[in-house]
């Protein structure tokens, strides 16, 4: 079947059966009858000489082929989306529309509130969609499942989980790392180095295939920490302190802000740390849509206004 005589609106049912891998599921994802996905499919399976969908016990699969036309079928309908979407200017005043970001929590509490005050004032009518960042976040952007994740910038902390070469970023802002105790912890005004080695720590771990950078500058230095607890968010390594002898070694900014409601102690800390650098990244299907340029600027501006009060 040449090109010209293939039925655009087939993209839709194919990107829904790639993507739900069931017929019934697809149908609900574009509300249309199971009848209709199903004719849809038959029609899909003729021009494609291909099953595209095989049963396997219980469950539908992919073919081979099928698995190879994902990304370029979901890529081909979000560019079509995007170039129709594309408005030649946007007044953030009236604009409407919903922004989807995912980050970690320690980037949701130094740097949400001041970019949703900035909104608040600039573009009143955006809705702003949050959700943790995971390792699945960068393949989330991929697809179009999002429009930006904030993340740590060096991506060597990622293993299996790395952004395509699709994918744009730009610098928003650094921090460093200091320790935060218990108020009652047995140490003087200084951390010293040997009471750091040998405290008990409590780290974050994020999952397989994803280290943080305490983690990792602890092996760079050959530091073996005695870990006596695991947190699943930055925010909660720093709630587990109080009443106990743990050292959390935490971005500076999350520890200001939650140490003292927290009657807690913050030190800084006597071992080298590398620096936390955090980008704004998104697709590069969105580099000239202007809503997103103006919600790149956005962040930028927020982030300009980490230290400020307001």
């Amino acid at each position: 079947m040449q090109f010209s005589h293939f039925d655009l609106n087939l993209l839709r049912s194919l990107d829904a059966l790639l993507a739900e891998r069931n017929v019934t599921r697809a149908s609900e994802r574009l509300f249309v009858t199971q009848q209709a996905m199903s004719g849809a499919l038959r029609r899909l399976r003729e021009h494609f000489e291909n099953e595209l969908l095989v049963r396997v016990g219980r469950q539908m699969e992919l073919t081979p082929l099928a698995r190879s036309l994902a990304l370029p079928v979901r890529d081909a309908l979000l560019k079509v989306e995007t170039a129709l979407n594309t408005q030649p200017s946007f007044d953030p005043r009236t604009a409407k529309g919903t922004v989807r970001v995912a980050m970690s929590d320690y980037t949701s509490l130094v740097l949400l509130p001041r970019l949703m005050r900035l909104l608040a004032a600039e573009a009143p009518n955006v809705i702003v969609r949050l959700e943790a960042y995971s390792d699945l976040s960068f393949r989330r952007l991929d697809s179009g499942d999002l429009d930006f994740c904030v993340a740590v910038s060096d991506r060597n902390l990622y293993s299996d989980y790395l952004p395509s070469g699709e994918i744009r970023a730009q610098g928003l802002f650094h921090d460093d790392f200091v320790c935060v105790v218990d108020r009652l912890y047995p140490v003087a005004k200084k951390m010293s180095l040997k009471t750091y080695r040998s405290a008990q720590h409590n780290v974050v771990q994020f999952g397989r295939g994803i280290r943080t950078l305490v983690e990792r500058s602890w092996e760079q230095t050959g530091f073996h920490a005695h870990i006596a607890a695991t947190a699943p968010s930055f925010a909660t390594l720093i709630f587990m302190l109080p009443g106990t002898r743990l050292v959390a070694t935490a971005q500076r900014r999350l520890a200001k802000a939650l140490a003292p409601p927290l009657r807690l102690r913050v030190l800084e800390c006597p071992i080298g740390l590398e620096p936390l650098r955090e980008d704004l990244t998104w697709h590069a299907r969105n580099d000239e849509d202007p809503t997103h340029i103006y919600l790149r600027r956005a962040f930028r501006k927020a982030s300009e206004r980490l230290d400020t009060k307001h």
